[in-house]
């Protein structure tokens, strides 16, 4: 892998850089002062056994092992779907594929702003965070129930863009959760289990749906990405008891 060439040190010690540019890099980065290495010492930054033995980081972690698939099980299946249920070929895939995406636009943006739009009330970030994954998920269950027998093309990605709406107004909460709990030094190897744990489970179930389709049903497919929604709420819920630093 390249990086494992290239990166080899932070600019100030990199033995590929002149000092010319090292220097340039330099005075662009922002100085660390006595009051933020202060703040640093004072945040709890566990070494990776202690991250995983609190329940908080494993809600992190089950929330986003569960939650990831029911992106990529869309991202992935849209057209071989459309084309094997409804008959479609690829230009009319084209024409009605894109619409769901439309869907995860809209979500994206509107997460971000009720996150902001409760912090800016007055709402502290566990009650937030909450709020706003319980809504994600909660969009997308009965949606993801919907697809079961849908009815049309037409029907089936309008209902698909409701699915992945939910899907970004949730999954932006849910990865800022590292910060959340975790001082600096932490945040990036929890967002870093987290992360693994969501593409494994967005690879196991991608796999499985050509076993759980084999009949051309999908009714299966969507069943298991309703119970994760359900997983992914259930884990913030019961394993983050309040989402806030993590005390030593």
């Amino acid at each position: 892998m390249p990086w494992l060439v290239l990166v080899k040190a932070p600019p100030g010690s990199h033995p590929w850089i002149t000092d010319e540019e090292k220097q340039y890099i330099l005075t662009g980065q922002r100085m660390v002062s006595s009051d933020d290495a202060a703040d640093c010492e004072s945040e709890y930054n566990p070494s990776t056994k202690e991250l995983l033995s609190k329940k908080q980081s494993w809600g992190v972690i089950i929330a986003s092992a569960a939650i990831d698939p029911i992106w990529w099980l869309f991202v992935f299946w849209i057209p071989i779907y459309l084309n094997e249920v409804y008959g479609m070929d690829v230009k009319s895939i084209g024409l009605y594929g894109w619409v769901p995406y439309v869907g995860a636009m809209l979500g994206a943006w509107f997460g971000g702003l009720l996150a902001q739009n409760r912090i800016k009330a007055g709402w502290n970030t566990d009650k937030t965070r909450k709020l706003v994954i319980t809504l994600g998920c909660v969009i997308m269950l009965p949606a993801l129930l919907a697809m079961a027998n849908p009815g049309s093309a037409i029907t089936a990605v309008l209902i698909m863009a409701v699915i992945l709406f939910g899907f970004q107004t949730a999954i932006g909460n849910v990865q800022t959760l590292p910060s959340d709990l975790l001082g600096k030094k932490s945040v990036g190897t929890l967002s870093g289990f987290s992360g693994m744990a969501a593409k494994l489970g967005a690879v196991g179930l991608t796999s499985l749906v050509p076993m759980l389709t084999a009949d051309g049903n999908y009714t299966p497919a969507f069943i298991i990405g309703a119970s994760l929604a359900i997983i992914a709420a259930a884990a913030v819920w019961l394993l983050i008891p309040k989402i806030e630093p993590i005390k030593q």
